[in-house]
Order: C-alpha cells, then structure tokens, then sequence
C-alpha cells in the first residue's frame, strides 16, 4: 500500500494532466467522426447484413416471396431488434449459420435494443464511435510512453484519427472497426509487457493480453494472423535478447486466449474448418497461381491506406526512416519494427488466402492504423535526433502537417473516403425516393447482393412487390394498378432493360409513360400511368 500511495503522490499531477489531454483528444476525435457521419449513406450489402445478422428474428436474409406486397414494416422487422424480446439467443443463432464470431453483431444487437429498434445509421456509427475513440486512445498512451511529452502525443493521436482508412473504417457499419481497436489495445498491452514494470503488474498485462487476442479473434476470425505474425516477431526478439522468461509467458497468454474462446464461442472450429467461407480460405490457400500479383498487392495496399497518391514516397521515406533509427541504434527501432513487420506479414498473408472476389480494402484497415502508428513513432524517434534545440517544436509542426494532409486527402480525394457521400449524389437519391414514398415501388431481379443495396431504402415505401424472370408479373394486368408506381431492374441480373421496359408499357390494358430517375444497385424509373 505505502508503494502505490507514494506512486499516487510522485505522479498524481502528471495523471491528472495526461487524463485533462485524453479527453480533449476524444473531444477532437468525435467532433471528427461525427463531422463525417453527417455524410454516412448505408447502401453496401454486408452492412444490410450486420443488421440482418444482430437483429433478425427470422434468420438470415430477407423474407421476401416473389408476387407479393409487403408494406415497410416487413424490412423494419427484418432489421431490427425486437425490444419487447431483448433477447441475444436469435442473434447467436444467426451468427452459427453466418460463419462470423459474435461479438460485433452481440453489439449491434445491444445497441439496437437501447434504440429501441431503429434501422438507423446510428445503431452501427454508435458502436464505431466507441472503436475510434479507443483505439485512438490506446494509440495516444503508446505516443505519450513513448515521447513523453504530451502535446506531441496528442497531435500523433489526432493525426492517426484523421487518417482517411480510420474514418472510412468507422463509417463502415460492420466489424472491422471493433477489430482495429481490439488490434491497437494488444499492440499497447504488447508494449507494456516488454518494459521493466513490476512484475506482479506484469501478469495481469498477460491475462488481459489473453483475453484481448480471443475478444479480437471473435470479432473477426482474421485476428488470429495478426496475433501469430506479432508472437513470431516477439520470439524472435526474445531469443536474441535471451528473455526466455518472457518468451514462455507471451507464448502462454497467446495459447490461454484460443483456450478462452474456445469456451465462450466453441463454434470457431466448425465455422472455419467445415463453413463456406472457411473451406474458400483453405482453398486459395493452396494456390499459388498469382503468387507475384499478391506479394505486389500485399506489399502496397498498407502504404496506399496511409499515403493514397503519394504511397511510393511514403514507402520510400518508411525505409529511410528504419536504415536511419537502426544505424542509431534507437531505443524506439525494435517496437516499430515489429508493429511493420507484423502488418506486412498479416497483409501478405490475408492477400493470399482470401478469395479474389472477397478481396477488400477494409480488410486492411486495422493493419493500415496499426501500421501509421509505427510511422508516427518513426518521426517521433527521428526528430529526437535533430540538432537543434527546438527539436519538439519542428516535430510538432510536423505532426500538425500530416493532420493538414490528411484532412485534405480525406476531402478532396474521391478515393480516400468511403461509405460516404461527399457528392450529395445518394443523399439527393434518397431524397427523391422519399417523394415517391407513397406510390407502390415494383422491384425486378433476384434477391442477391445488389438487391441488398435496395432492401435499405424499401422501409421508406408504402409498399413495395419483387419479380424476376423466374417470377414475372402478370401482363395482362397493369403494375400499377392504375396509378403511377417506382420499377427498379437490377442492373446486374439484366443489364439490358429495354426488353423489360417494353414488356412493362405495352402490357394489355395499360398506357404508361416512363421516366428514368438514377441508378442504385438498379436502374430506377418514375413509370406514370396516363
């Protein structure tokens, strides 16, 4: 007792100080996040499928028979969380057919019921929220260790919180967020465990460090290669240095976390070795027929999440940055080196294995975050070694131009910010669909991804029917029954409507008109009865 009051004593001042930088770090970092959520739209399929996923009562996908009305409260119960309930079974249930783990959709299943239901973009940018601000956090405690100096850690926070991956990353409604920040808690919790702290301290750091790797691996089973690569890395540098102790105790925390989510989600086994998307893995594991075209995207799509146009000087100056703090001999060289060469053996690696036709950007996104850590570290070590006496300064400034680049590549590259809607294009789409809410909404095509992209806006119609050529509608009868209607096709089941279109206008006893208003997922059309 008398040792931790004396360490309240010594660095109650300095705690105090560091939580006063925190929260103004969250305050930044939110006003950020929530700038952006202002342009979020939801029109990707897997997003449609988190809240299918969390929420549905009925299974997964939708429930949609073919020539048949429903109203938008079909979708709405499709997406979300029956509160009267408030139950978590149907979401497990949901996940065991899905081939995901649990912990996301458990989430959004939560954040749901604490809506009170709502299908709202809210349900998953809550949850995203609380990621961003851990991670960035996390992140600032690493800087501040690291630097010691408080300011610099919070530009370093910030910089990281502007990077446009990150934002894409919390404006995606799925789990890539949440595993992110599972990934900067173990990279932090992987640093304290390499420092000389006390060592009854240190266990717990092992325990926890067990039970963030098995909460990471249920987040998205594609955490368990980021927590193999940075365990082969740790070894390595513990054999060098001889830590044997250490060595032993990380080993063992990593084999204690599969222990830990073997006993709270047993179904990992089955879902990977024996799921669908499990045994595509294990099957392009084996192929090595674009070996070359994999090692090139593996090696570039990290740099491109931090540096977007300007990715080749950023690898160039990453390398010169690493030659420079090994030639002198930076305390800091070794954690930088692992945190890269674990994100590049995770980005090789993932590239590999993962199907070309799943193969996504946002797989990437923890690495990347984890990865632009390192970097900012790197400029933190190398201006230490500037010789001049306002060195923070220099680096402060610089700090505060790599937020000004990311701010600007975040607004004015089209490429660097997704599920957004910078345009107003979708938000105006939206809008238009919302005029014609109250006439009847007729969709063309099967139930298949594209669709997803549509499922969304159907809880703002009245009512809405779907037909495909397996289903078609009755020609001898008006669509619209005898008033104006909204005809989507699906552009990728059809991508040559004119056929249907005419089969649409010169139906017995109908005399339409059509007007084509945008494309979104479908070709949408205004179809006006005279």
């Amino acid at each position: 007792m008398t040792k931790i009051k004396d360490f309240y004593i010594k660095y109650r001042k300095e705690v105090l100080q560091n939580i006063l930088v925190m929260l103004l770090a969250a305050v930044i970092v939110a006003g950020v996040f929530l700038f952006w959520s202002r342009y979020k739209i939801i029109w990707f399929c897997d997003e449609i499928y988190s809240f299918f996923t969390a929420n549905s009562e009925y299974g997964l996908g939708s429930r949609i028979q073919y020539g048949t009305w429903y109203d938008s409260q079909f979708v709405i119960d499709d997406m979300s969380a029956d509160i009267t309930k408030g139950k978590f079974n149907r979401t497990i249930d949901n996940v065991k057919g899905d081939d995901h783990p649990p912990i996301y959709f458990l989430t959004i299943r939560l954040m749901s019921i604490l809506m009170k239901g709502s299908i709202s973009k809210w349900v998953g940018l809550s949850v995203n929220l609380i990621c961003v601000l851990g991670l960035c956090l996390m992140a600032y405690l690493i800087f501040y260790w690291i630097s010691r100096k408080k300011l610099t850690a919070l530009l370093a926070c910030v910089a990281l919180s502007t990077l446009p991956s990150v934002l894409t990353n919390g404006m995606l409604i799925r789990m890539y967020c949440m595993l992110t920040a599972w990934g900067m808690l173990y990279v932090f919790l992987s640093y304290l465990v390499m420092q000389d702290i006390n060592k009854w301290f240190k266990y717990f750091l092992y325990l926890a460090l067990a039970g963030t790797t098995a909460a990471g691996f249920l987040t998205q089973y594609y955490f368990a290669v980021f927590a193999v690569g940075f365990t082969a890395v740790h070894t390595i540098f513990c054999i060098i240095k001889k830590r044997w102790k250490e060595m032993c105790l990380y080993i063992t925390s990593m084999v204690m976390s599969v222990a830990i989510a073997t006993m709270v989600w047993g179904e990992w086994t089955e879902q990977i070795f024996e799921g669908y998307c499990g045994e595509e893995v294990f099957s392009q594991a084996s192929n090595f027929s674009k070996i070359f075209t994999e090692i090139l995207f593996g090696l570039t799509c990290i740099p491109k999440l931090m540096f977007y146009n300007f990715y080749i000087i950023g690898i160039i100056l990453i390398v010169a940055g690493v030659i420079f703090l090994v030639y002198k001999k930076d305390k800091n060289i070794t954690f930088i080196g692992m945190l890269l060469i674990t994100s590049v053996f995770y980005s090789l690696i993932i590239t590999h294995v993962t199907p070309t036709y799943y193969l996504d950007y946002r797989y990437f996104y923890m690495p990347a975050a984890i990865a632009y850590v390192a970097v900012l570290l790197m400029v933190i070590s190398c201006a230490g070694y500037l010789p001049v006496g306002n060195a923070h300064k220099i680096l402060n400034a610089a700090l505060c131009a790599v937020i000004g680049f990311n701010i600007l590549t975040a607004a004015f590259d089209d490429m660097s910010m997704g599920y957004v809607d910078k345009t107003g294009e979708f938000i105006q789409n939206r809008e238009t669909l919302r005029e014609y809410g109250n006439l009847p909404w007729v969709y063309y095509g099967y139930e298949s991804w594209p669709m997803m992209q549509n499922y969304y806006d159907f809880a703002m119609g009245t009512r809405f029917i779907v037909y495909n050529d397996q289903n078609e509608f009755d020609e001898s009868k008006c669509l619209g029954e005898g008033q104006d209607f909204i005809f989507m096709i699906n552009t990728e089941s059809y991508p040559k409507q004119e056929a249907i279109l005419e089969r649409l206008l010169y139906a017995e006893g109908c005399n339409h008109e059509v007007d084509y208003l945008f494309t979104k997922g479908a070709k949408i059309y205004l179809v006006r009865h005279k």
